[in-house]
């Protein structure tokens, strides 16, 4: 069972321009709601909005139409620094290609979001650090550097790296794609294991329908629009 909302989405929509003043409806009147703790899977072929929806959630692209609320922040009140400082605090991402710091360690890697925002001090920062490495099973691999690490064990530093900061909120995009069948299914059940021992909210962007039976809720874009399944 869920708990008290933390992503509520109503009628969110999204538009380009293009060439020749025409446009391109990328999502169609979006309506979606995740409770704290809750695991959720969007699925969508290539093409279906599934990045956009993903990328508007994580407070990276700006709302345009319709209504977003982020941890009771309504996003399109926000102005920049208010945005910037509220996904900071509250959300962390998990991206398909790792986006490790390829000359830094596991340890440092992991530390390096409690490096900006607010002022952290150095026992705090080492003691959250060794407790998100340990989370996900890599506390012995700390000052290891991403070439010495499997693709598993540098996604679950990706996700040790988003959770070190405590958030609201956990999104991934694509997290186990670049990885083998078996592999995925131990980083899947990091993910959602460390999303359940700390009560936040997760997203999982995925076109794989073995992803999304992992997920506690399963909603599916199809061409822009959102369906509860």
């Amino acid at each position: 069972m869920s708990g008290s909302p933390v992503i509520v989405a109503t009628d969110l929509s999204r538009r380009v321009d293009l060439p020749g003043r025409r446009s391109l409806s990328i999502l169609r009147r979006v309506n979606l709601t995740v409770g704290a703790g809750e695991t959720v899977a969007v699925v969508g072929r290539s093409g279906s909005g599934k990045t956009t929806l993903l990328a508007m959630l994580g407070l990276l692209t700006p709302v345009n139409a319709g209504q977003l609320t982020v941890v009771g922040a309504d996003a399109r009140k926000l102005r920049d620094q208010h945005r910037t400082r509220l996904r900071n605090r509250h959300i962390g991402f998990v991206f398909q290609s790792y986006s490790l710091v390829r000359h830094l360690s596991a340890y440092r890697n992991v530390e390096l979001p409690l490096r900006y925002g607010a002022r952290i001090g150095w026992p705090e920062r080492r003691r959250r650090t060794l407790a998100a490495l340990d989370l996900v099973g890599l506390a012995d691999r700390a000052r290891s550097k991403p070439r010495h690490l499997s693709g598993g064990e540098q996604q679950r530093v990706a996700i040790a790296r988003a959770l070190v900061r405590q958030p609201s909120i956990i999104l991934a995009d694509e997290p186990t794609g670049a990885l083998d069948v078996e592999t995925a299914a131990r980083v899947l059940e990091v993910l959602t294991d460390a999303a359940r021992q700390r009560n936040c909210a997760l997203v999982v962007v995925t076109h794989d329908e073995q992803v999304a039976r992992r997920m506690s809720r399963t909603v599916r874009l199809v061409t822009g629009e959102l369906i509860e399944e």
